[in-house]
């Protein structure tokens, strides 16, 4: 009995331990779980979401995505690229490449090109709800079992948002500010409520966590390398916050 719980012990710390993985931007910007990215267009130019997917460690992944959900629309006129495939329609519950194929693989400390991993909506929908596609991205073993922790990011089309036709973060920065990036041993926050926070370095690995109270706080940055990083703020309700920092 011993020995077969050992054996289950290994097989899911071997599972575990196989890789990690981050979401990005095509300009390095981490995408955190959870975060929401709104358009107020269905103009291609404007309300195509670049991203890649990032390998952070020394072992390569396999991932997969999956279309959690779908509000508003019907899948239709939703374009969702990923390797070398574009689909000009998605489905609930489908997964991406589907489990019949190979997962997508990413070698150890790389990441894949931006070029070919994009999302855009160019379905108006009634003009008035916004329309909503949740989408999961998770890691798979050898047997395609679910393992790690994945991340779950919201595409919006809401053609009712007040929002530069830029902004596709849905981060207003009402929650919290950071009153300067460029820094010595601590990085200054001030936020209206409690938050989290999480320390990337360029690379998208992820550096440090934490909890921040109302009012100014204060993150210890003195045991990094001069350079810059991503600090990404995220508040109770789910809004989020990306900037880049410069440690000098």
């Amino acid at each position: 009995m011993k020995k077969i719980i050992f054996l289950l012990l290994f097989t899911y710390m071997h599972s575990w331990s196989y890789g990690q993985m981050a979401l990005a931007k095509d300009d390095g910007t981490p995408i955190v779980d959870g975060q929401i990215f709104t358009y107020n267009s269905t103009n291609e130019n404007i309300a195509t979401l670049h991203y890649k997917i990032k390998n952070t460690s020394a072992s390569s992944i396999k991932v997969r995505i999956k279309i959690m959900s779908i509000q508003n629309a019907t899948g239709s006129g939703f374009q969702f690229c990923y390797l070398n495939t574009c689909l000009p329609s998605v489905a609930v519950n489908a997964i991406y490449p589907s489990n019949a194929s190979s997962p997508i693989t990413i070698a150890a400390n790389s990441e894949t090109p931006s070029t070919g991993y994009n999302m855009w909506n160019s379905n108006i929908g009634s003009g008035t709800f916004p329309i909503d596609y949740v989408v999961k991205y998770y890691l798979v073993n050898n047997s395609n079992i679910e393992y790690g922790t994945p991340v779950t990011i919201t595409y919006r089309y809401d053609p009712n948002a007040i929002l530069s036709v830029k902004d596709t973060q849905n981060s207003k920065e009402g929650f919290a500010s950071i009153p300067v990036t460029l820094v010595n041993s601590s990085l200054p926050i001030v936020s209206e409520e409690t938050v989290s926070y999480t320390l990337h370095n360029m690379e998208g690995r992820c550096l440090s966590t934490g909890n921040l109270k109302k009012g100014s706080e204060e993150i210890n940055i003195s045991n990094l390398n001069a350079g810059n990083y991503f600090v990404t703020l995220k508040s109770p309700q789910g809004k989020v916050i990306v900037k880049k920092i410069t440690k000098q």
